[in-house]
């Protein structure tokens, strides 16, 4: 039996280790909402209170506590429900890992048995204390790695049960090590031995639940890779086809010129002046059908992205205004710049496609500023935009097949050493890259 102190004690030192785990380890958004922090805070209490007056470790409380603690985490933190309770399983299996570790530290120390050690009160807190110390150094340090916050925020729930099974199987082969070693050795100096068998076993699993996430985001990544890299193909091999055809034009236009002058001539010569303005801007109409505008930003692969966000932009009737050209030799790589311009000007021409008819336009703007590139691209917005969501929330209804195009320019911004900033003000929403030249 422990005493109210301890008790609570331990009941802080839980909900310490499943929060440190789950929005320090796993990235899960604090909630900021006082009431619901508040009222997380009056059942932890009650809690408290329910551990004095039934008994810690009477069955009624050991139920309760299986439902309160998961309550009192989701109140104090944000997101979906089901993602919550995913990472939240996901966490608590987990934990096991550092319990071992620390188990065979201790056990080797103390020189007494971890099934021993675990009933005792006071190794239990020292125990949990230690658990959040390293978990708050751990989650310092894997938020300073680059996206790592983002990347946690994109993985879908099943990511997290899948952990959760494989975390499960280490833990049922954990408890039965400990209860044949009770069996069979039945010595405490043999523990070291036993537990340091549970830490490799259940690392393997951990480390598998791991292996199967980065295997899946890397079969993912490959996929969006290869349809980026069709779709180049297929934007470039267009490209092609309406420069081969504006020149097969243009020489046609050309070899009618001749008899267009003289036409005209004739026209000026007789003061036949209104036959030649009707018959000036018939020849403008044509030529305008028959030769496409491909604007030219002084880089083959942009000027295909701009050739193929013009034609999917016909629809919508949206305005191009493109100032600036890319400086020659630009040390970025061709992918990258497909990836940047192709996700920018898509997701232009889906915003556009939301507001009225006459309000549809996209700049783009490139210029050089001392010895940086900066681009920029604007378009009018329907409603609001929150722009520290972007790249982690998508308004596509296929939600799983979509949301990626912000985070994969943002990757490829940062791969080249640039800089990716977003920006709303009255209606207009701005994409402004700046990459060191």
């Amino acid at each position: 039996m422990c005493s109210v102190a301890e008790g609570i004690c331990l009941n802080i030192i839980t909900i310490m280790e499943d929060m440190l785990m789950m929005c320090g380890i796993f990235c899960v958004p604090i909630n900021k909402n006082k009431r619901e922090v508040l009222c997380g805070a009056v059942l932890f209490c009650g809690w408290c209170l329910g551990d004095i007056w039934l008994g810690r470790n009477s069955f009624m409380m050991l139920s309760l506590r299986l439902c309160t603690i998961p309550i009192i985490i989701l109140l104090w933190s944000r997101g979906t429900v089901i993602r919550r309770l995913a990472v939240y399983i996901c966490s608590i299996m987990y934990l096991y890992m550092p319990y071992l570790c620390i188990n065979l530290i201790c056990s080797g120390i103390l020189v007494k048995a971890v099934s021993i050690l675990k009933c005792d009160v006071y190794f239990r807190i020292f125990r949990g204390l230690l658990t959040c110390a390293i978990l708050g150094v751990l989650s310092c340090r894997l938020r300073k790695i680059p996206r790592y916050s983002e990347i946690l925020g994109s993985l879908q729930v099943k990511y997290f049960l899948i952990g959760s099974v494989c975390n499960l199987a280490a833990f049922v082969i954990q408890h039965y090590i400990e209860d044949v070693s009770e069996i069979v050795y039945g010595k405490a100096d043999q523990i070291i031995f036993i537990t340091g068998c549970m830490v490799i076993v259940s690392g393997m699993f951990y480390g598998l639940g791991a292996g199967v996430v980065v295997l899946d985001l890397l079969r993912q990544k490959y996929q969006a890779e290869s349809r980026l890299k069709d779709a180049y193909l297929e934007i470039t091999r267009e490209y092609v086809h309406v420069v081969r055809d504006n020149a097969k034009e243009t020489r046609k236009v050309r070899h009618d010129l001749k008899a267009h002058i003289s036409s005209l001539k004739y026209y000026m010569e007789h003061r036949e002046y209104q036959k030649a303005e009707q018959y000036l801007a018939a020849l403008q109409e044509h030529t305008k059908r028959a030769v496409r505008g491909v604007v030219t930003v002084n880089h083959e692969i942009v000027d295909a992205m701009l050739l193929e966000a013009q034609f999917k932009g016909e629809p919508y009737q949206i305005a191009w205004e493109i100032e600036g050209i890319l400086p020659t030799g630009l040390p970025i790589g061709d992918y990258d710049l497909c990836t940047i311009f192709s996700n920018l000007l898509s997701n232009s021409i889906e915003a556009c496609a939301r507001v009225p008819a006459g309000r549809r336009y996209v700049h783009l703007e490139i210029r050089q500023w001392e010895n940086h590139l900066v681009i920029e691209l604007s378009n009018p917005i329907q409603g609001n935009i929150v722009v520290e969501h972007l790249g982690n929330v998508t308004s596509k209804r296929d939600a799983r097949n979509h949301g990626y195009g912000i985070s994969n320019v943002r990757a490829a911004v940062e791969r080249n050493h640039g800089e990716l900033f977003f920006e709303v003000e009255e209606g207009i929403f701005t994409a402004r890259i700046l990459f060191q030249l």
